[in-house]
Formats: C-alpha cells, structure tokens, sequence
C-alpha cells in the first residue's frame, strides 16, 4: 500500500473512531504511540494523517497535552450547516430574506439546516457559535451582531481552527474571511446622484439611528459613499452625518431654506420613527426635504428605497460555504451585491430601476 493510500485509510479510521465513540469538542484522541501500536502504521505515516487533519480543523494538538478533537462531520450521511442572525427573522424583511436564500439552496442539496438567533447579544453568539461545533455542525454562515467591531476574537478562533464559515451583511476589515454583503458604497453614492440630479437637491444630509454603531461595515460603507459623492457632486469633502435626534432638532431651520435638500436615511425603519417622534411632539416635514430610505423594509415603499437583493445575499454564502466546505484550502472569497434604486412613478407607485 502507497504511503498516500495509508494516510487517507488512517484518516478514515480516526474519523471512524471519534463518531463511534460519540466523541465531541474537546475530547481527547489516543496518544501517536497508541495510534501506531493498535492502528499498525508507521511514525510517519501517523504524523502526516495528524498534521493533515489538524489542517483542516478536525484534530488540535496541544503541546505537552495531547491530541483532542475539534470538529468533525457529524453521525449523518448529509452536511449540516448554521445560519446565525441577530434577530427574529419574522420581524425583519432583510433576515427573511437572506434565510430564504439560505433555504433556496440548502433544500435543493439536501443539506441539513439549524438556525440560531444571537438578540443582538454578543455573548449569546460566541456561546451560539460554541454550541453549534459541540454538536458537529459542518459549516456557518453569520449575521454578526451590532458590537462586533469590539471583540470578534471568536470569529478568530474559527479562522485559526480552520471550521468553514461566511460572513454575511457586514464584514471584518481587519481579518481576510469569506463574506458576501451589499455594495453600499455604491448604493449610497446613486442615492446622492438621484437626489442631485433628479431632484436638484442644493444639499444632501445623511441620517444615522441615534443607537446604531457607526463601526459596522454596513452603515460605515453607507458613509463612505455618501462622502464621496457629496466631494464629486458639491466640493463638500465631509458632508452633514447627523443623527435622527439631532436631525428632528434641525427641521425648522432645513424648512426655511425652502430650496430642495435630500435627506438619506441609513434603513428604512428609521422612517417608522420619524413618524411616531413627529407625531408625538406635534412637528411634520418641511415640503422641501427630499427624503430617501434604504434597504427595501416594507412590503410597499413609503418613500424611495434601495433594493439590496437579501436573498442573493443568502444564496451566495451557501455556495461559498459549500465550497470552503470541501476544500478549506480555497482562496477567501470577497462578494459585493450591487444594489438597485425603487423609485416613484408619475402614478406614486414604485419601481425597480433596471
């Protein structure tokens, strides 16, 4: 038998052995010296199947310790994989439809899906993430939490122990992973170019949710494309970022400027605010401000919006996962959706740019 031949027999008998024996994360394997008397392979044999397996995230070898499990394909003949978002799903149209995108592609391969929500809890998604390796699952794609920007050392720990997952939505700057999120740079930079051009806008503001951390990818992308188109459009180098608090505090002044301003709002479901705070505290929008949403929240735009196609977004990270799955030597896969404008019609109806 080639040495090839005995490292994959040896590597399926381990594997053979931690499922039989119902071993989980972290459990400890036979020691090389016991692999080689009671397997009958050589030290190098041992050591190459070891190295290899360790690799690929299967086995950790602990100096001075031993060899422990770290993930394997569980006790079933299909793939299992997790999708992680930080909220219900049903209350929000950008989940549901990054979760059917999931489904699209996860029923038609026959691959097993769980579906763990973090409520926006950064503890509740390291401990989520914990849980779903304990329990075999073979692959993740992940909706990060709000915070993440501050600690996403367990997003780390997956890329040093090689376990196969996307991040969707939002990124991490600073560490190469696979993820597949929204163009919103460039989104948010055709916003501007509709406002100035279709609705000969003489300013344009961007409006963020008094709460959102403007860290993550998503809104700080937003941010950055409205920068530059306020430099090519205006001369403006920085623009107006303001906050809605701060925003509803300026209306009156913005009103009496009656010349058209554009007004960007970071999602959609800004808007439901606005609206509730306006009513409570007796105030309306100024005839002149030109407001635009984004993301597509509602089933019928109340204002023009941005598609951003979530179930693309959904179905894509399947498919790199798939393949990071099957070969975790893949190189990291960077995927930007571009997002389409929904705009009014002469009836007040809305629709896709094309």
């Amino acid at each position: 038998m080639n040495t090839l031949k005995k490292y994959e027999e040896l590597r399926r008998k381990l594997i053979e052995y931690i499922k039989e024996n119902n071993l989980k994360r972290d459990d400890q394997l036979p020691t090389v010296r016991e692999i080689m008397r009671d397997m009958g392979y050589s030290y190098t044999t041992v050591n190459r199947t070891l190295n290899e397996m360790e690799k690929d995230g299967i086995i950790t070898k602990r100096q001075g310790k031993g060899i422990f499990v770290n993930r394997i394909n569980g006790n079933r003949e299909n793939l299992q994989i997790a999708l992680i978002l930080p909220r219900d799903f049903h209350q929000y149209k950008i989940l549901m439809g990054i979760l059917f995108g999931v489904k699209e592609i996860v029923e038609k391969s026959d691959i097993g899906l769980i579906i763990s929500i973090s409520n926006m809890s950064h503890e509740k998604e390291k401990e989520s993430i914990s849980n779903l390796l304990q329990n075999h699952v073979d692959g993740l794609v992940i909706f990060l939490e709000d915070q993440y920007r501050r600690d996403y050392s367990h997003i780390i720990e997956l890329k040093e122990k090689r376990v196969p997952f996307v991040l969707v939505d939002r990124y991490i700057p600073e560490l190469e992973t696979d993820y597949v999120v929204v163009n919103n740079e460039e989104g948010m930079f055709k916003v501007c170019a509709y406002l100035k051009y279709n609705r000969l806008c003489e300013d344009i503001l961007f409006v963020y949710p008094d709460t959102v951390f403007l860290e993550i990818t998503s809104t700080a992308e937003k941010i950055k494309g409205y920068k530059k188109a306020m430099e090519t459009f205006y001369g403006d180098n920085s623009g107006t970022v303001i906050s809605l608090d701060e925003f509803i505090n300026r209306l009156d002044a913005l009103g009496e400027k009656k010349a058209p301003i554009g007004v960007c709002f970071n999602h959609d479901e800004m808007l439901l605010e606005l609206d509730d705070i306006l009513l409570k505290e007796g105030k309306h929008l100024p005839d002149n401000l030109q407001i635009f949403g984004y993301a597509n929240s509602f089933e019928r735009p109340i204002y023009p919006t941005v598609e951003q196609f979530n179930e693309q977004l959904g179905k894509k990270a399947v498919e790199i996962l798939m393949k990071r799955i099957k070969n975790p030597d893949l190189p990291v896969e960077h995927i930007k959706i571009s997002p389409k404008l929904i705009l009014p019609d002469k009836n007040g109806s809305y629709y896709l740019e094309k």
